[in-house]
Order: structure tokens, then sequence, then C-alpha cells
């Protein structure tokens, strides 16, 4: 049977909230709701939501049920969650609560660090252009249907060529053939033995096609089959997920509800966490990484890094001076990196020469533009900067502006008076992605977090139909090296084109000067366990929980 009615899901649920949840595990992305609607299947996932959340209200007096942990945890965001539909966005932020909601068809296993099947049993690549892959049994949505190839087939063929930050994904697919209900076929236009990495893009989640055929959009955007589902969304404060106790793909954890809270500045995150006001606080500021460490009461912890942080031109600004490679070289001999460095991490960061990031398959020690003040001044001198004004628009999370005001100070040095714009993640994102004639930009500081994939590294960013293209690279001999990179069997010569692209970009081109890739951090609770930093940056908290006592 295809698929199973949302009744016989709901009626499933209310037995299952009568026995509480068990241990945790997993991994994925995406968006996943059970909020009110007025179609009757998003009225059963509503109505199990509603129940759950009166059970995670009781349940924090109440010490027996799920082994005394605690019933919510409470996570502080630097930015606002804005969007719970995968396909309209690759902030962070919203794709970190996405992750808890809906699962992808491949994703990156954090206690491995490998591309693994998430909602994909196994796959083959028959042939670079050609890929067969299987389905895991059974998996349910949180409207009670049941996965199959056809909701695969309306996520990857229908809804993605529609939306700009999958759009550069679907162009990949020539073709898709429903072997059997768990069973398709991808025939690809160009070759890509890296096609399993696509996959694991947090704005491919898979979405239930029925869903789309009996609710309205906005409702059915947030049905997944991960093991939360929707609350409650408040815009600029919050984000209430409750557990999802019918899932079958994950053991449910014993925490009952998880909210994202925004709370903008480091410092106020701090004291909320050392207050008990929340359990978890992401980005905390370098200068408390001590307290962290040292108070017996908080943890702090750490990952390496895979984000570029890096200053982009928008190379589309014909009006601005920046889209002089004369202009964007003096910058990138400018800049001192190591004081940057310290500025905004206070250390806790590696310098980078290369966009492509160290981790990534196939990253090659190029020189890039080293820190030169005398090669800048010549050049500043020739194009005549003294007294002029440059427009940066960045977001306000506290490394980024410290990264913005550094860079001020250093360029003043040259004459150069540099304005800084910052606005929350998902505006600056939204900014930089829109048409780039016209969007006044001329500078950002922001960061790209690939997946380990080398295509994946570039597609996205700088090909000419990327989703999150923010320096507006337009270049047919790049477009060209990106799709045969991606479709290339032998390993030296895709080193080859790799380390082509990588001084085309940083060296000739001068798209952006990459700064660094930093430690990333999280502080807790002592006790706090299930938070996974991601290196990509979509951090996973599926699993977050606290015993108590």
């Amino acid at each position: 049977m295809r698929k199973r009615i949302a009744l016989f899901m709901s009626l499933v649920m209310a037995v299952s909230l009568a026995a509480c949840g068990g241990s945790s595990s997993g991994s994925g992305s995406g968006s996943g709701s059970a909020a009110e609607a007025g179609s009757g299947s998003s009225q059963d996932a509503g109505s199990v939501a509603q129940a759950q959340d009166a059970k995670a209200e009781n349940g924090a007096e109440d010490a027996g049920g799920a082994g005394e942990y605690k019933s919510e945890i409470i996570i502080a965001m630097a930015d606002e969650f804005t969007e719970p539909d995968p396909m309209e966005t690759t902030a962070e932020t919203n794709q970190i609560v996405q992750d808890c909601t809906h699962d992808l068809l491949t994703d990156t296993n954090l206690d491995t660090m490998k591309n693994e099947g998430e909602l994909l049993d196994h796959w083959e690549m028959i042939d670079p252009t050609h890929w067969s892959l299987t389905l895991k049994k059974d998996v349910k949505f949180h409207d009670g249907t049941t996965l199959d190839t056809d909701d695969v087939e309306f996520t990857l063929m229908e809804r993605a060529p529609k939306h700009g930050p999958t759009s550069a994904y679907a162009e990949k697919i020539k073709s898709f053939n429903k072997v059997d209900d768990l069973t398709f076929e991808i025939e690809l236009v160009n070759g890509d033995v890296d096609f399993n990495y696509t996959l694991a893009a947090n704005s491919l989640a898979i979405l239930s096609k029925e869903a789309f055929e009996t609710m309205p959009e906005d409702e059915a955007v947030k049905i997944g089959t991960g093991p939360w589902m929707y609350s409650e969304i408040v815009p600029g404060d919050h984000v209430t997920l409750v557990r999802f106790d019918d899932c079958t793909l994950y053991d449910v954890p014993n925490t009952e509800k998880l909210t994202f809270k925004m709370i903008p500045e480091a410092s106020a995150r701090m004291i909320a966490l050392e207050n008990g006001e929340v359990d978890v606080i992401m980005s905390p500021s370098s200068t408390d990484y001590k307290r962290l460490e040292e108070d017996e009461k908080l943890q702090l912890v750490t990952e390496v890094g895979r984000g570029q942080h890096f200053i982009g031109f928008n190379l589309k600004n014909a009006d601005s001076i920046v889209a002089n490679p004369d202009f964007r070289r003096a910058v990138a001999y400018a800049v001192d990196k190591e004081e940057m460095i310290l500025a905004a991490w206070d250390g806790y960061a590696q310098a980078s020469t290369n966009w492509h990031c160290r981790d990534v398959d196939y990253y090659s020690e190029i020189d890039g533009i080293p820190y030169d003040p005398d090669k800048a001044q010549e050049l500043f001198d020739k194009l005549g900067v003294d007294g002029m004004t440059i427009n940066l628009a960045t977001s306000d999370a506290d490394h980024r502006m410290k990264m913005a005001t550094n860079l001020q100070s250093q360029l003043s040095k040259y004459g150069i008076d540099l304005k800084i714009e910052t606005m929350q993640n998902s505006a600056l994102t939204e900014l930089n992605t829109s048409d780039g004639t016209t969007s006044g930009v001329e500078m950002t500081i922001t960061s790209w977090t690939p997946g380990k994939n080398a295509d994946y590294m570039y597609r996205n960013p700088v090909y000419s139909t990327g989703g999150r293209n923010y320096c507006h690279v337009d270049d047919s001999h790049v477009d060209e090296l990106i799709d045969e990179g991606a479709g290339e069997t032998d390993s030296a010569r895709r080193q080859e084109i790799y380390t082509e692209l990588q001084k085309i970009l940083v060296e000739d081109m001068v798209a952006m000067v990459p700064v660094a890739q930093a430690t990333l951090t999280l502080g807790t609770k002592a006790g706090v366990t299930g938070c996974k930093l991601h290196p990509g940056l979509v951090h996973q908290f599926k699993e977050a929980e606290l015993r108590l006592g």
C-alpha cells in the first residue's frame, strides 16, 4: 500500500503518547510541521502536536515518565528563523531548525564524517551520468503518509526547478525514472561522480507529495519525516518543535519540546545561559570561552569549522570601483588576515589563502594574494581612492561585525572610508543573492560552508546560476571547469581542474578575499548531550537531552 491515511496515523500517535520516548539518534535536514490547517491530514497532525505540547507543559514538574529528563530544551540562536520551506532558504539558522524536522536522501554522519544514506538505503553509480537509488522502507511523514519514489520525484523534478536555492541542482538532472515504490533511476545532463553528495544539500529535503495535494502550501512545506514537528513560530522571537513519537527513521529523544530562541547579542546569550533561561547557546563570544570551560555548571563544545569566511565583491556592480579587478587585488594585498582573526575570533581560526576549504576533496596549497601593504598602496594610488567611500554589507553576527570593523580600520590607512551596514543573516543572504546590477551591494563579509565534495564547493556559490552566488560570478570558463570537474573520473585530472578554479577565483579574477576557517563553538549547561557541531554549520540538535538530578 503506497500511503497510510492520516486518521490511522493520528490514532497510532495517540497511543504512542501514552508511553514516553526512548533514546535518540540520527541525522537529517529540512522542516516538518503539524500546525492547524483546513485539511483533514493537517488537522490530525496538528491535534497530535497540541497534545504533545500539553504533555510537555506538564513534563517540567514530572520527575517520572521520561526517566527524569528535562522536557524542553531551549537553544539560543543569533539569527531569526524566517522560513520553514527548505527550498526557499540557504541560511544556516533556518536549516538548523529544518534539520530536526525534514530528512535528506543522503547526509553527513557526524560521528564518521562520511556521506551516508539517510532516506536512501543504498545507491549505485552505473556510470557518471546514470545512478540507481533505493529508499528505506516504511519511512513515515508527519501527516501519516509513507515515503516513496513519488515524493522524491515531486521534490526533485517538480518543486526544485522552481526555487533559487535548488534550481542549480535540478538543472543537473536530465530524467527521473520510477522503477517501483522504493527504487528509481536518475540520468544526469553531465557526469557527476559525486552526485550522492549533491543529494545531501539541505535545501533538497524530501517533501510529501500528498501533503501538497491536500494542504495549503505554507503548511505542506512543513511536513517532513524527522523526529520533530512544528508547534509554534513567533517571528523575531522563537520557533518551538514537538517530538514526533511516530517517527520510524529514528528513535525519538526523551526531550519533548525543542525551542529555538532568537537572542542576537552574544553577551545576552551568555547571560541567559548562566541564568538558566536557556540550555544551549550558539556562537558564544570568544571572550566567553574561558568562562564556559572553567564554570562547572557549563561546558564549551568545539569543532573545527569548514566554513570559508571571506570578503566578497559584487562583480556585477558596474557603477562601483569594485568592478575593477585592480581595486579588488589592492584590497586583497591590504588585508592583514592574522590581525582580523585576532579581532574576530580571538585567534580561534586558521588563515585562508584559498577559496577551497582545507578538508574538502581536491584542496590545493595555492599562494593566493599575500598581505603586502606596499603593493596595496601602489595600486590604490594609481586608482586614486583617497577619500573614496565604499559600502559594505554584513550580518549582525558578532564575528562578522568585528571582521567588518577591522577591515574598516585597515582600509582607512589608504584613505578609504568603509561604510558598514549590518542586518540579520537571512536579510543579508537575500540581498547578496538579488540582482547584482541593482542590489547596490559593493562589498560584503559573509561565509560559504560546503559539503565535503568538491562540486558543492563551487556549484552554488560561483556557478553563474548558483543559488548563493554572492559575488555574482558569471564566467563561462568557470562554469565549464565546474561541470568538467563534476564528471571527471580520473582523480589526477580532477585535481588539475579544481586547482585551476582555485587560482582563477582568488589570484586572477579576485572575486573574493578568503580570510579564515574558524573554530565552531557551542556553550551548554553541564550535562546537556546530543548537540553536534557540523563543520558545514548545520548543527544537529535532534538528539538534545538533559537528564535531571
